[in-house]
């Protein structure tokens, strides 16, 4: 639908929940989404997305399972001629957009995003070959690394024969260490190695969740996010915020569990070289990737040397009312509204330019 039409007309697919370890995440973003979705004159249809994968079609959305869940509201995505539904028992809903806010496994990685590339739906967010880097860790820094961008030292070990090698990668760190899953969101499966009789029960933890992880050089440093819009290359880029953990790091626990397990800076109290030198890194991060729609681009500034690594790229980020990506915005001039808005007008301008290349 070309852009110079009201959009705000055509319904939005909201899929939230799915087979991940950030199930109840994706649930309270999907509650934020939904009311500055509506605040915005857009048509909603929120659609819970169970742990065992089936669909709910429900009339808000909720971070409670049991809300919805029965044969009255179960749909199922089916195809007629070149048009899409979702149809039940008593519901045909027609599929124009989805907004997928399914965290992590399944919804993050670009499987999802594959899915509604080849059934040629537009959607909200970045492409399946960007989402799918930049869930896997290792694939991320590889990306970052040709792309010449600052970055800790880090390295990849893999589940099969894994202890035979760990002590000559051990060999270029020292402790502390972080070992994370390669393809994980939340912090899930995270831990601070302070020494190396801790280095073990980590990485089997890690292990639990994939079976390639990553280790990576610890650091003394200020946790600083953005976020960024748009699509390749042009971009716009929040003003920064600094994350002060209570916790070792910014654990699962800390964000979601303890109510005062983290609070922020917004925005940072950053020297103007030092934003500067964020916000351009950020673009710089996202067009190597190809990054498109939306993101939170996170940074380690060293405390000691004031020098500026790259983290990592969130390429689905809570967007819950406490969530850093609404609210870098929000300082920034955006309400979470007009910030949604530009999103969808986003996943329609993206998919109107790949539907003039040739198949």
């Amino acid at each position: 639908m070309p852009l110079n039409t009201d959009f705000h007309s055509l319904p939005i697919l909201l899929l939230y929940g799915g087979r991940s370890a950030e199930h109840e995440v994706s649930c309270i973003s999907a509650i934020f989404i939904f009311e500055k979705l509506v605040e915005a004159r857009f048509t909603v249809y929120p659609v819970y997305v169970a742990k065992n994968g089936l669909w709910y079609l429900q009339e808000v959305p909720s971070a409670a399972e049991e809300n919805c869940i029965g044969n009255s509201c179960k749909v199922r995505f089916v195809q007629q001629d070149s048009e899409f539904f979702l149809e039940g028992e008593r519901d045909k809903v027609p599929v124009k957009f989805v907004f997928p806010i399914i965290h992590g496994t399944n919804g993050e990685d670009g499987r999802l995003q594959g899915m509604l590339e080849f059934y040629q739906i537009p959607y909200a967010g970045c492409s399946a070959l960007s989402s799918a880097l930049c869930m896997d860790k290792w694939f991320m820094r590889e990306i970052f690394k040709a792309a010449h961008l600052p970055q800790v030292e880090y390295a990849k070990l893999e589940k099969k024969q894994w202890e035979e090698k760990l002590s000559d990668i051990m060999e270029k760190f020292s402790y502390p260490v972080f070992v994370k899953p390669c393809n994980m969101g939340s912090s899930v499966g995270v831990s601070k190695v302070k020494e190396q009789s801790e280095l073990k029960t980590a990485i089997e933890d890690a292990f639990r969740y994939d079976d390639h992880i990553l280790i990576e050089q610890g650091v003394d440093p200020e946790e600083i996010e953005v976020s960024i819009l748009g699509n390749f290359p042009d971009y716009k880029v929040s003003l920064p915020g600094k994350l002060l953990p209570n916790h070792e790091f910014y654990s699962y626990e800390a964000k979601y569990e303890d109510e005062n397990g983290a609070h922020f800076e917004i925005p940072a109290n950053l020297e103007e070289s030092v934003r500067k030198e964020v916000q351009e890194m950020a673009k710089k991060a996202f067009a190597a990737v190809r990054g498109e729609g939306f993101a939170r681009i996170d940074f380690f500034l060293e405390k000691q040397t004031n020098k500026l690594y790259l983290n990592e790229i969130n390429t689905l980020p809570g967007f819950t009312p406490i969530s850093m990506f609404p609210r870098l915005f929000e300082v920034s001039g955006i309400s979470p509204s007009d910030l949604l808005s530009e999103i969808v007008a986003l996943g329609y301008s993206r998919f109107e330019k790949q539907s003039t290349f040739v198949a």
